[in-house]
């Protein structure tokens, strides 16, 4: 019999009672589940030995510019060097994610792994991709230890919660909207999630999927999402990589995908290479931590050299070949 504040019997437990609620009261919900988690933190690192170890330190200064160059930094971080321009995607940096006091402490699940890389072993970072409000993906210490000058891309309404840290150049982006910095244009597009952010006042904004494209090489990063066929749009042009969120689908399969679904999604994009992420970090839902990407690996099956990136501080570099697009002269 599991104790009562094992992360698996409070997970069963918020997922039987989110069904009995309306929908405003989710998030407050998602946070109670949080707190009674961090509580709980001795007792689950003693019940669940699958931690993933960090495979190395990237090494960002090293990185060309002529190539597409991807590190992931755990959980739905990954650090590119995109042709040249420096990406950062929803960076989570610190011990916890979750409710945070003025940066001074937070409230919410703590980390499994080791973030690879510091904030200040990043190296110059151009663009920062904010995917959603959630706590783990616009984490505002995280936010608050980056330089102001860098461009951040985030959904529609972020710039309430971004602005006041300091950033000069935060640009918000609809589904179907783009922008461009440094020739490296950006642009948005939807998944199946949803965007509530409590506190404060359980607000909604916006979540959106970026695609990225440079040189005529050009990239998914899907935002969190449940099963959809929004992705299969992408292959009348695809992308040669695409990054999806591999974990969080149990109990949580109505905003999250499990990794059979992920992997049907990835090939309706037509892109050639998958980066798997949200996996191995942090212990939000009730698969084991090693279950997503090993469940991903056997549904490829002999196409699972397209999987690339799989541990967290690993980097890969998309091999040289012709665009798949065609550069506008």
């Amino acid at each position: 019999m599991k104790h009562p504040l094992h992360p698996f019997v409070l997970a069963e437990k918020a997922a039987h009672l989110s069904r009995k609620l309306p929908l405003r009261f989710l998030p407050a919900v998602a946070i109670i589940l949080s707190l009674a988690r961090s509580l709980a933190t001795p007792y689950a690192f003693a019940m669940d030995q699958n931690v993933i170890p960090v495979a190395s330190a990237p090494n960002p200064e090293a990185w060309p510019d002529d190539s597409l160059t991807i590190a992931y930094l755990g959980h739905a971080s990954l650090l590119m060097n995109y042709f040249g321009v420096r990406v950062l995607s929803d960076p989570s940096f610190f011990k916890r994610v979750g409710l945070s006091f003025d940066s001074v402490f937070t409230i919410g699940p703590q980390r499994r792994t080791p973030a690879p890389l510091a904030p200040s072993r990043l190296g110059h970072v151009d663009v920062l991709l904010v995917t959603h409000a959630h706590m783990d993906h616009l984490d505002i210490p995280s936010l608050k230890a980056l330089p102001k000058d860098i461009v951040v891309i985030a959904c529609e309404k972020c710039s309430r919660l971004i602005a006041p840290l300091g950033f000069t150049d935060i640009r918000e982006l609809r589904w179907g909207e783009a922008t461009e910095i440094q020739g490296l244009k950006v642009r948005a597009m939807g998944a199946a999630h949803w965007g509530k952010r409590w506190p404060p006042y359980g607000a909604t904004y916006g979540f959106n999927s970026y695609v990225l494209e440079k040189n005529g090489h050009r990239m998914l990063l899907a935002c969190d999402s449940a099963n959809t066929e929004l992705f299969a749009g992408l292959a009348a042009d695809p992308p040669e990589v695409a990054a999806f969120s591999i974990g969080a689908y149990d109990p949580w399969i109505w905003n999250h995908a499990n990794p059979e679904q992920v992997w049907k999604m990835f090939q309706e994009t037509g892109a050639k290479y998958l980066v798997p992420i949200h996996w191995g970090t942090f212990k939000l839902s009730n698969e084991p931590m090693m279950e997503p990407i090993a469940r991903l690996v056997a549904a490829a099956g002999d196409q699972s050299d397209r999987i690339v990136v799989r541990e967290i501080g690993a980097t890969w570099t998309l091999p040289a070949a012709v665009p798949m697009r065609a550069v506008a002269r």
